[in-house]
């Protein structure tokens, strides 16, 4: 792909520590970029956490490698803006569901992602995310659906699931944290808890949410997990 790879790499090495270190952490991601094979360089990118301890660590090295991967395009002319911003928020969506089948099969191994999903809102809804952005997502569960031992109680599973789920994406470790994940677009976020039930949901917006609440839901889609569920969500809301 057409593009000043050679200067980009070295304004990065010059200018920017973070891509810097991440040029020497991942050499043979460097040496694609080096060669201007954007493609290949991203995906190596997306198999970046192949063979990691856990998920977390694997969704931290992805990261990285997205992040080098997408700014060094950036500044080497061959990615326009429009797909950098693609790149980051398709990012996003894969961590995000990772993150969730982790979660739930944390308590039970073989269960899937049905009955519990993450909407998207805002930037990264429209697929519009950048560089620093975090995200805001709705978590939504169906507690006739999510998986759960026998005597968990659908409610505290899916506050587990929201629970460990922010631990994968936001917590500082050594290899740093994969998205800044801000719960406080759901509905009345003061009181509310991490995750919300579907009919709980529907009734707020049906009955007392503000316009802004309302208007949140202009870019919204469903990004990760149940992505039916999500769906069947927004479509239901849509009068409102």
């Amino acid at each position: 792909m057409s593009g000043d790879w050679d200067n980009a790499i070295a304004r990065a090495r010059a200018y920017a520590p973070f891509l810097a270190n991440a040029l020497e952490r991942q050499p043979a991601l460097a040496e694609l970029l080096a060669a201007g094979k954007a493609e290949a360089a991203l995906d190596w990118a997306r198999t970046a956490g192949d063979g990691a301890d856990d998920v977390g660590a694997a969704l931290r090295r992805e990261r990285l490698a997205i992040a080098l991967s997408v700014a060094i395009g950036d500044l080497a002319g061959a990615f326009p803006l429009a797909r950098v911003m693609r790149e980051l928020s398709g990012f996003a969506d894969r961590s995000l569901d990772a993150a969730i089948a982790a979660a739930i099969r944390q308590r039970v191994p073989d269960a899937g992602s049905d009955g519990f999903v993450a909407l998207a809102l805002g930037k990264h809804g429209a697929g519009e995310l950048n560089y620093s952005s975090d995200i805001d997502p709705i978590l939504i569960y169906d507690p006739a659906v999510l998986a759960r031992r026998e005597r968990d109680d659908p409610g505290e599973a899916a506050q587990r699931v929201a629970r460990r789920l922010m631990e994968l994406m936001s917590h500082p470790t050594a290899e740093g944290y994969v998205f800044r994940v801000d719960l406080r677009l759901r509905p009345a976020s003061e009181v509310s808890p991490l995750a919300i039930s579907f009919d709980a949901a529907l009734t707020h917006y049906e009955s007392s949410a503000l316009a802004w609440e309302r208007a949140a839901y202009i870019r919204g889609r469903a990004a990760a997990g149940d992505v039916a569920l999500g769906e069947e969500f927004l479509q239901a809301i849509r009068p409102f």
